[in-house]
């Protein structure tokens, strides 16, 4: 198998590791990611901070959305656009600026101010799995891959420890992130 290959059946196997979880460690474990996510001094200290709102089977990171909106921050989330591209767009309220976008993700609405990547001050990236060498899976779109080169800031990548994978291929294109969070804490 070529690495494109690898790519695509660990995705496979790690979906359905996601799929076998109960909902009690989903709950617990997107509650604690969310808790050391708002805990890191790199989050404390910036005032533009890029994120996501999870699908079901990702890291539910309402909690985190709010205390980010809640501090005074402003909150960027992504807004998919025509070529795989992605919108970096203002949200000051999440019941009210948001709506399900062309994959079913809840993205900003187009009223939404977009502003620059390089504009940001700390980065919570998504992922399918990583690995403790810091290699990353996306979900294969390759949205982030487009938008990682050109954020300035510390960026965090989260995964449930449930999910880690023994070893991610990589390609490369394939950029890493400053730090690794699982719900038991920061990789060293």
């Amino acid at each position: 198998m070529d690495i494109a290959e690898n790519k695509r059946a660990l995705r496979a196997e790690i979906r359905a590791r996601e799929r076998a979880l109960d909902a009690g460690y989903k709950a617990e474990s997107s509650a604690a990611i969310c808790r050391a996510l708002a805990a890191l001094p790199e989050f404390d200290a910036a005032d533009v901070v890029f994120a996501f709102a999870g699908l079901a089977r990702e890291i539910d990171t309402r909690a985190f959305l709010r205390e980010t909106i809640a501090r005074g921050k402003t909150l960027l989330l992504p807004r998919c656009e025509p070529e795989r591209q992605m919108a970096l767009c203002a949200v000051r309220d999440l019941a009210a600026d948001l709506e399900p976008g062309a994959m079913g993700i809840l993205e900003p609405k187009r009223s939404c101010l977009a502003l620059p990547p390089e504009d940001v001050d700390f980065a919570v990236v998504p992922c399918t799995t990583f690995d403790r060498a810091g290699n990353r899976l996306g979900q294969g779109g390759g949205y982030y891959d487009r938008v990682l080169p050109r954020l300035r800031c510390p960026t965090v990548c989260i995964c449930r420890e449930r999910l880690l994978a023994d070893a991610v291929p990589t390609e490369p294109h394939d950029l890493k992130c400053a730090l690794y969070l699982t719900e038991n804490g920061l990789l060293e």
